[in-house]
């Protein structure tokens, strides 16, 4: 059976110091008990999972939605903020990364279909509805599981013919960290004029053979399959871009990525209304001078009609 109910909780407080964005009226929030249905890896390094679970009746939440998740183990409540994947009828869907000493997260990863859990509550603004009007189109940037609800977002938006085009790009420390390869494949083989997504490698070993004018070429020929470049969102994404203009960026994950692109971004001219933003942890963080000038300076040189500069960014495909 369902049952919902106001209660007070904690997590009203977990959810405005780790969701900086969030702002809620009351320290209220109306659970609702659900059932898992999946629970699957969704990266080769089995740590990241979507979990799917299924409510008793319809559901309203977008991509970019944040929720409270609950559940009991061994009579001990746990529960935290998570950002929605996407949601379909009474379905909906979080990725999260499985960290080995967590307190919550070892438990989910071991969840069998037909677990009770519980969420509740619809806090922050969807991507889409953060979108600013008139771009031509979107670039998401994100690091770990933090590029789920991008693809959630793209998979809807992508259905409207007069819709922008998206790239997304989600920073891993390694290629078998990169998360929601098969859907973000199967979007980039059903749009190929509309749609690309590249994975930037940061850990050690990651440089490969390719480069990036083939990589841009392929994206560019709206070639099925992603690419992935060498090196830290901040300095492997802005070269990779062509240009700022009638584009809005939506970044998600790290504190200090978020922070660091964000400025970056403001220092080359981007209008700020072009600009939303979650922070998925870290979010004390303060950004690296040089990590913002890295960005824009990368940007700054796009929009002046200059090839970027020569850099150690390697580029292979992933198709």
């Amino acid at each position: 059976g369902s049952k919902s109910g106001m209660v007070r909780s904690p997590l009203v407080a977990l959810l405005a110091t780790t969701r900086p964005a969030v702002r809620m009226a009351a320290p209220e929030i109306e659970w609702q008990d659900a059932v898992v249905l999946s629970n699957t890896p969704v990266a080769d390094s089995q740590a990241t999972r979507q979990l799917r679970v299924k409510a008793a009746g319809p559901l309203d939440y977008k991509p970019g939605h944040i929720l409270g998740f609950g559940f009991e183990e061994e009579g001990d409540s746990k529960q935290g903020p998570y950002t929605v994947t996407r949601s379909s009828g009474s379905t909906l869907d979080i990725v999260y990364r499985v960290i080995p000493d967590g307190r919550k997260t070892p438990a989910m990863a071991a969840m069998a279909a037909g677990a009770p859990v519980r969420f509740g509550g619809r806090f922050g603004t969807p991507i889409d509805e953060g979108i600013a009007p008139e771009v031509e189109r979107v670039v998401g940037i994100a690091t770990g599981a933090g590029l789920a609800p991008l693809v959630g977002y793209a998979e809807q938006a992508l259905l409207l013919e007069d819709g922008p085009r998206i790239e997304l790009y989600g920073g891993f420390a390694s290629l078998e960290d990169a998360c929601c390869a098969t859907e973000l494949d199967a979007l980039a083989a059903a749009h190929p004029a509309k749609f690309s997504w590249t994975a930037c490698i940061s850990g050690p070993g990651a440089a490969g053979a390719g480069t990036e004018e083939e990589a841009a070429a392929k994206r560019d020929a709206g070639g099925a399959g992603g690419a992935w470049v060498s090196g830290r969102v901040t300095s492997a994404v802005p070269p990779l871009l062509r240009t700022t203009r009638r584009t809005h960026f939506h970044l998600i994950g790290n504190g200090a990525f978020v922070k660091e692109f964000k400025a970056g971004c403001l220092e080359a001219g981007v209008d700020e209304g072009r600009l939303t933003s979650e922070v998925y942890f870290n979010g004390k963080s303060e950004p690296d001078p040089d990590a913002v000038a890295t960005v824009a300076s990368g940007l700054r040189r796009l929009d002046a009609g200059a090839e970027p500069e020569a850099e150690e960014v390697a580029v292979v495909s992933m198709g």
